[in-house]
């Protein structure tokens, strides 16, 4: 994703990507209503124990570097908190990363063996929306271009990466990091359903 997302900037720059630093959190058509996800909220005792048994002090140094090496800002400050999120609202939660300043953050799953997995990554301008089974984040890149990008969420980790490239009325379509069709892409795009929430959870700060 960061090749992809290294390409787009060089392919645009005349139309200066410093906007994507600015402005649009998420595309025009999700709703950026906040909500309160709060940890202490869960109420059922399977869950409990699922959040319980997520070791962040773990992994928190993979979480750092995973972070750093996804993020494409030069300068990265240290994650201090985190939070949990069911982005697929199966029971089993992600653990949302942030810096103390709430500037940057990342939102991780984990694989069958455990181990962490980046979902999506965050900064000043590029908010994630959250969904039922999906994360997404949107901003302008430069001129008359915008820049989507989702993560469909299934089991704590992602089952289809996509993005959408969007100049005036033109579209580039990715699953990944290969450029496929519209049609393959509107077929993805019926995974991504429901309002998007910019969500407010409960942060618990790393001790």
């Amino acid at each position: 994703m960061r090749k992809i997302i290294l390409m787009i900037v060089c392919a645009f720059s005349l139309w200066g990507l410093e906007a994507c630093k600015q402005g649009g959190n998420v595309p025009a058509e999700v709703e950026t209503d906040s909500v309160n996800v709060e940890a202490t909220d869960i109420q059922e005792k399977d869950v409990k124990v699922e959040t319980e048994s997520i070791d962040v002090k773990k992994y928190w140094e993979r979480f750092q570097e995973m972070y750093e090496e996804e993020d494409l800002d030069d300068i990265h400050y240290p994650l201090t908190k985190y939070a949990f999120i069911d982005i697929d609202e199966d029971g089993v939660n992600e653990v949302w990363v942030r810096t103390e300043n709430d500037e940057d953050g990342a939102i991780f799953g984990f694989d069958e063996e455990g181990e962490p997995q980046l979902i999506i990554t965050e900064s000043e301008g590029k908010r994630p929306s959250i969904g039922k089974g999906w994360v997404g984040i949107g901003y302008p890149a430069g001129g008359p271009s915008y820049f989507h990008h989702y993560a469909i969420v299934t089991n704590s980790t992602i089952e289809i990466e996509f993005t959408d490239f969007q100049v005036e009325d033109n579209h580039e379509y990715y699953q990944g990091e290969t450029e496929i069709t519209e049609t393959e892409a509107k077929e993805i795009e019926k995974r991504i359903q429901g309002e998007g929430k910019a969500l407010n959870p409960e942060w618990i700060t790393l001790k």
